[in-house]
């Protein structure tokens, strides 16, 4: 039986994983759009601002989850070494 603490991270790696890999499904549906709209002429400048605007949210998600992945783990660890103790 693997310990909770264990089973965390696993959870945590997991979510990092789907997450990661959602950012990227969503980033090359949005190319994609792009590059079937770019040849019908008209609102190329609000499909490139949706596109800068969808990385830029993309790229402040990608920070969040490195920071929220930090503090877990440090709690993590401040648990194991209570446990520990």
């Amino acid at each position: 039986m693997a310990k909770p603490s264990t089973q965390s991270t696993s959870s945590i790696q997991a979510a990092k994983s789907k997450l990661d890999t959602a950012l990227v499904r969503l980033d090359k549906v949005i190319k994609a759009k792009a590059k079937t709209t770019k040849g019908s002429g008209g609102g190329n400048g609000k499909l490139d601002k949706e596109l800068t605007a969808a990385k830029a949210e993309i790229s402040e998600l990608k920070e969040k989850n490195q920071i929220v992945s930090t503090r877990l783990d440090g709690a993590i660890d401040r648990m194991k070494e209570i446990l520990e103790s």
